[in-house]
């Protein structure tokens, strides 16, 4: 969820064609089958969860119900799991490890699946006591830890190696250093990140000891939804009501990406983001596709929204 990139240019007003071209959509592909058994063509109804490790993009539609692979190479697109017949409701989100072992936070089921890269079932991670609504899942692939933010309760689980549950970040609260609505969670250079419906900060940091570190820029952004960090500590909060993905440094709000709109660039319901080997994959649920942006100075500048 790291990826190396450049800091962002200076601001700057771009025509709204150059903002489009800058932005990649997909929004269905063909689905398996051959010459003699005939081509399927799928078209996204409505992604709510996204993830991607190099050419292999993994999406998520509630929709349609299904776990979706996607190559980017091949523009191919191969049903990985049924998912009406595995969780409660729909998947809050998605984490694929560098192994392409993968992680499903079944929201309503109070419940995350681990499955390895075939769709093996290696491990439920389910606490009736402790974890009642899952909305995000990370693991650090370095140290083995997986953490799960809880919706419910308003923090983040611990787990080690083992699966067992170590400990918890954050206790409920509006004021600073306590969360409220619990909404995304992602890792970055200073610790851990936490985006929440309500309180006084929408985005906090906490150290790796748990402590307080900061919030974000007050006021600057309303429902984050969903939240990437990368190595530069360039935060990407995507803002569910505004329909636009903010972009923080060191927690200083510097612009938006998009409006509101069924253009390329532009969203409706961002409900996950993704960043991977320099790109940013976004789940653009309600216009029923995935929107992937380059992360370069130059295609954020373009992408910008006009001031």
């Amino acid at each position: 969820m790291v990826p190396a990139g450049d800091q962002p240019a200076e601001t700057g007003r771009q025509p709204a064609e150059q903002r489009a071209l800058v932005w990649d959509v997909i929004d269905g592909s063909v689905l398996g089958g051959n010459s003699l058994t005939g081509l399927e063509y799928i078209r996204f109804m409505r992604p709510v969860a996204v993830a991607a490790r190099g050419p292999n993009i993994y999406i998520v539609d509630d929709g349609l119900g299904k776990l979706f692979l996607y190559d980017r190479d091949t523009r191919n697109l191969t049903v990985l799991k049924d998912l009406r017949q595995l969780v409660s409701g729909e998947v809050a989100d998605i984490f694929v490890n560098q192994d392409l072992s993968y992680y499903l936070a079944d929201r309503d089921g109070g419940r995350v699946l681990h499955f390895d890269r075939q769709g093996n079932l290696l491990r439920v991670f389910e606490d009736q006591i402790n974890l009642g609504r899952p909305v995000a899942v990370v693991q650090d692939q370095a140290e083995g830890w997986t953490y799960i933010a809880d919706g419910f309760n308003d923090d983040v689980l611990v787990y080690n190696r083992a699966g067992l549950l170590v400990g918890a970040i954050g206790v409920r609260g509006d004021e600073p250093g306590k969360l409220l609505g619990v909404t995304g969670f992602s890792l970055g250079p200073e610790g851990y990140y936490v985006t929440t419906r309500f309180g006084e900060y929408r985005v906090q940091v906490f150290g790796e000891d748990g402590s307080f570190i900061k919030g974000f820029q007050k006021d600057t952004v309303t429902f984050p939804l969903a939240i990437a960090v990368d190595s530069q500590n360039r935060a990407f909060v995507g803002d569910y009501m505004s329909n636009t993905i903010k972009v923080y440094v060191d927690g200083v709000f510097v612009y938006s990406l998009g409006i509101s709109g069924s253009a390329p660039g532009q969203f409706k319901r961002i409900t996950d983001l993704w960043l991977d080997d320099g790109f940013l994959y976004v789940a653009d649920s309600l216009n029923g596709r995935i929107q992937v942006l380059r992360v370069t100075p130059e295609s954020l500048q373009k992408a910008r929204t006009p001031q």
